[in-house]
């Protein structure tokens, strides 16, 4: 069964598992995609939203949500597998 996206970052807007923004430090939350401190929680009602793998990449074959993808410069998106900036999504799928 797939974690549960119940944490969202407040500066990049990624969505994740809490799980993964835990940091060695008591009580503190970190971006897993960004490294902001600033994690929000999503209220368990809303909990019904799981992890989408709704992005491919080209070159590897890998397959991982499109929050994974992002990258500093707008509009680029690389493989968080390989780096390589060949990452498909519906929005770009030929068929």
């Amino acid at each position: 069964m797939p974690n549960p996206i119940n944490a969202r970052c407040t500066d990049c807007g990624a969505t994740f598992p809490r799980e993964e923004a835990t940091t060695e430090t008591e009580n503190a939350l970190a971006c897993p995609a960004c490294g902001c401190s600033v994690v929000r929680g999503i209220p368990a009602q809303h909990t019904t939203l799981v992890r989408q793998e709704n992005a491919w990449c080209g070159s590897c074959g890998a397959t991982f949500s499109r929050t994974e993808a992002v990258t500093e410069t707008k509009g680029k998106l690389a493989c968080p597998a390989c780096g390589a900036n060949d990452v498909r999504t519906d929005e770009n799928d030929p068929s």
